[in-house]
């Protein structure tokens, strides 16, 4: 079935590349397999060659495109539960949420329900789901703790309450409700931390094959997560002329001669570039354009510049793109949360 492999070491990582070429006879034997038979058709393959790899990570490459990831080891994650004399409970715990002023009493449920509904995640894979009520409901936990209150539009977590999708999904609306539900019911008091701290919910939608590390924040690494590549939404494309360039970044068409990236990331993205006598972050830069990532080539042309970047979000935390990958590989959400959080631990209050 694969007639090479390679392992590739990078930042301490090690990573097993299989390789295929898709004829008829491979499209069949690869169509056939669901997760349990591929994983176990890999391992019997590095036993075999006697392949010297001791890592997690698989990626089954078809004729040059990367098109699955396996984590052969699929570790089983232990939590931490923490008899604690407070009321954690989903449809216990009261959310205040802050709106236009005014603050209102709701139960934790209905505010996961809310933010899980805003940010579209009922298209995705159960697990995913489940791991993104585990960091919504540790959000939830930390801001009421730390501030009293969560605001409606906040950075991390925007809610709307769910009934407003009920005029939006008029066919769909009960399954999507049902499913969201279950997800949050099925991880009731989880959350997880870093140093017995909450920790904030990074999460974007598609990186540029590496998640990226803050020294800020100890608990966000650099992270493989080579399928995001394959997403459709990894390139984007924006072009613009000088003149509205003008208007946005107050730069005239001359000083662009100047463009200069001053500074990456270990993940590839811009942290720092100069225009002119201008400076900018790479997130403030990106902003200001309305790009989608801070990963960026640049196309500099008589009447427009041209823009090209490479993923979709922060490129911090839990990638959407990514952990549906692993979830449909058979990953749990405990384990999706323990790839992208790897210094983290998840707990259970009881």
């Amino acid at each position: 079935m694969f007639y090479r492999y390679e392992i590739v070491n990078q930042n301490g990582n090690q990573a097993l590349y299989l390789y295929l070429t898709m004829n008829e006879e491979a499209s069949l034997e690869l169509g056939e397999c669901d997760a349990t038979t591929l994983e176990n058709k890999v391992k019997d393959y590095i036993k075999t060659r006697n392949i010297d790899y001791d890592g997690d990570d698989v990626f089954i490459v078809v004729d040059g495109i990367i098109v699955k990831n396996i984590n052969i080891k699929n570790k089983d994650i232990n939590i931490e539960v923490l008899d604690d004399k407070s009321d954690y409970f989903n449809v216990n715990y009261l959310v205040t949420l802050r709106r236009d002023g005014m603050d209102y009493s709701i139960t934790l449920r209905d505010y996961l329900l809310g933010v899980l509904f805003h940010n579209n995640c009922y298209h995705y894979p159960e697990e995913v789901i489940k791991a993104l009520s585990i960091l919504y409901r540790t959000y939830a936990y930390y801001k009421m703790e730390v501030d009293g209150f969560i605001s409606d539009h906040d950075l991390f977590a925007t809610y709307k309450d769910a009934s407003y999708y009920k005029l939006l999904f008029i066919d769909n609306y009960e399954d999507m409700y049902k499913k969201l539900e279950n997800a949050i019911r099925d991880t009731d008091c989880f959350f997880i931390t870093y140093n017995n701290q909450y920790i904030l919910p990074f999460i974007h939608l598609v990186n540029n094959g590496f998640t990226e590390e803050d020294s800020r924040y100890p608990y966000l690494e650099k992270r493989y997560s080579l399928w995001d590549l394959l997403s459709p939404k990894y390139i984007n494309i924006r072009e613009f002329t000088y003149k509205k360039l003008e208007n946005l970044l107050h730069i005239k068409k001359d000083e662009f001669k100047s463009f200069k990236i001053m500074e990456l990331t270990s993940g590839n993205r811009v942290r720092k570039l100069q225009i002119g006598s201008k400076f900018f972050s790479g997130e403030e830069f990106s902003q200001s354009l309305g790009l989608t990532s801070c990963d960026m080539t640049v196309l500099i042309n008589d009447n427009s510049v041209k823009f090209i970047t490479r993923g979709c979000g922060s490129g911090f935390g839990l990638s959407i793109s990514g952990s549906s990958e692993l979830a449909n590989s058979g990953c749990s959400c405990l384990q999706i949360l323990d790839y992208y959080f790897p210094k983290c631990i998840v707990k259970k209050y009881v």
